[in-house]
């Protein structure tokens, strides 16, 4: 009988064992699903490697806008830094050329980092997408680089380490929020010493991460780390303790010209969340039924993701959803859109996407093991927010343009 029960357990021991190694050697190695899809140079030529070029890039282009349509205006703010750095949100603003009757704004780079593929779908935008036909009775305003210093950077975040897409308070009692669920996380979240890819915690966060999603579901798990938090000013998505100086600046820009318009659109362009190379459709729920309505006929045929389903998650102070209280009552569709890049809707993405914000954020206020080190975190934290892919890059290119295409389609009808 003694045999038999060592032989039970020893076996058990064994498949747990054998599991672990499993597990682990499967999370170490995790990469995303490949992308099947033909490379075009030319998308790919939209993408530039540095803050300074993508600058230099979009200026260039809205500079020459100025020479094809009537009434173009092109303006900088300069976002105030400790550091020294030369650093602008650039506007430019095309006036619909015959009836102002729609508005729409296409803005980038609020996440920092997430600006690269911003960037280059707004150029991509200004050289295949608008025409004098589009822009009858549309006006185009684009925002580029609402984030200078994570674009600069490689930070998602601004300088005051704030997250700007959980900053923008419709009521300023946001900034008392208290998000309990962060709070409980908060350990997990932001350790207090030098970062290091290859402890043993950082290599089996896979299994701190299951415990946390046996015990609580990753809906809950999710929604509590990423809606945004207002206590813990050097933890992740930080909403900060007020409206941060670029959007105080913005603000009289938006109102002046949302002033001249019946209906706005905004699209708020993101990186990072979703499955790889798709292009997710992913705003906040909207209570009222006609504007939801009119959200989804000027997206009709495309999948819209409302925040609050299981695979996604709502947040507080959203860009998109400070817009529409700038218009005085106006029709107002937001939308925002996110190119997934690490399949995150699968658990072992969303774990690695995770990790990769702790990593960063532990690397940023507490320094790294080595020089190596940083080197792979801040890479690996780059490549999940701008992938170096060509496939990926092609792809959300080319989808962009034909969704853009149609959105202008649809509003000049309207």
């Amino acid at each position: 009988m003694k045999k038999v029960l060592r032989i039970i357990l020893w076996s058990i021991v064994g498949i747990l064992v054998a599991g672990y190694i499993f597990l682990f050697a499967a999370y170490n190695s995790y990469k995303p699903d490949e992308i099947k899809q033909e490379i075009s140079q030319e998308a790919v030529s939209y993408f530039n490697q540095s803050y300074e070029d993508c600058r230099a890039e979009f200026l260039s282009e809205a500079y020459k806008l100025k020479q094809t349509y009537s009434g173009v205006e092109v303006s900088k703010i300069l976002v105030p830094s400790l550091t020294g750095q030369k650093l602008y949100v650039d506007l430019a603003y095309i006036p619909a050329q015959d009836t102002t009757v729609n508005l729409l704004i296409l803005s980038s780079g609020i996440h920092g980092v997430e600006g690269f593929a911003g960037s280059a779908i707004q150029l991509m935008t200004i050289r295949e997408v608008i025409n004098q036909e589009v822009l009858s009775n549309t006006g185009l305003l684009f925002i580029h680089a609402l984030n200078p210093y994570g674009f600069k950077n490689n930070r998602r975040v601004s300088e005051n380490n704030i997250d700007l897409n959980r900053n923008c308070a419709i009521d300023p009692s946001l900034y008392d929020s208290n998000n309990e669920g962060y709070g409980n996380l908060f350990n997990m979240l932001n350790p207090q010493k030098e970062a290091d890819h290859a402890t043993s915690r950082n290599r089996n966060f896979h299994l701190i991460a299951i415990q946390k999603i046996i015990a609580e579901s990753t809906p809950v798990l999710r929604q509590a780390v990423l809606q945004g938090q207002y206590e813990y000013p050097e933890g992740l998505y930080y909403g900060g303790e007020e409206l941060e100086p670029q959007f105080q600046a913005l603000r009289p820009y938006l109102e002046s010209y949302i002033a001249y318009y019946t209906r706005i659109a905004t699209i708020d362009l993101h990186t990072g969340y979703g499955e790889n190379g798709k292009m997710h459709l992913f705003p906040n729920p909207i209570k009222d039924p006609v504007i939801k309505q009119g959200v989804e006929d000027l997206f009709a045929g495309y999948e819209i993701d409302w925040g609050d389903s299981d695979d996604f998650y709502t947040i507080l102070g959203s860009f998109a959803d400070w817009v529409g209280t700038l218009g005085n009552n106006k029709i107002y569709y937001p939308m925002v859109f996110e190119y997934g890049t690490l399949d995150s809707q699968k658990t072992f993405g969303s774990i690695r996407s995770l990790q990769n914000m702790i990593l960063e954020n532990e690397g940023f206020y507490h320094g790294y093991e080595n020089d190596r080190t940083k080197e792979k975190i801040n890479n690996q934290f780059r490549e999940m927010f701008y992938p170096s892919s060509p496939e990926w890059r092609t792809k959300v290119t080319l989808d962009s343009k034909e969704i853009l295409g149609k959105v202008f389609e649809r509003l000049g009808d309207i």
